[in-house]
């Protein structure tokens, strides 16, 4: 019976972790940075400006020319904040790939 529990328990770990993983790529920050990110990255030809919101300020809108500075020190700004998510989320997807090996594969 003991093994059971210990199936059980780890089965709802894992839809636990799966939950916080949706959360985590659902959180608006999380999205805004991505989308800012691609704003930046493929509005690199056509337009002279990119308006795209201040990655410490979401109230304030930035008018960035394209290949300025300010735009790499942006582009470079919001990374950062999305390496902070993406951390989280490859921990998470390590702890639950373990987890499931655990459930479902046989012991030797």
């Amino acid at each position: 019976m003991k093994v059971l529990v210990d199936r059980k328990s780890v089965l709802r770990e894992i839809l636990r972790i799966e939950g916080e993983i949706k959360k985590t790529r659902r959180n608006p920050r999380y999205v805004r940075i991505k989308h800012s990110i691609f704003s930046i990255e493929s509005r690199r030809f056509g337009a002279n400006t990119v308006s795209i919101i201040a990655p410490d300020d979401p109230e304030t809108t930035l008018e960035l020319r394209n290949n300025s500075q300010e735009m790499r020190d942006t582009l470079s700004r919001y990374k950062e904040m999305r390496t902070e998510f993406t951390d989280q989320l490859d921990e998470l997807v390590v702890r639950k790939t373990r987890l499931q090996r655990q459930l479902f594969e046989r012991p030797q």
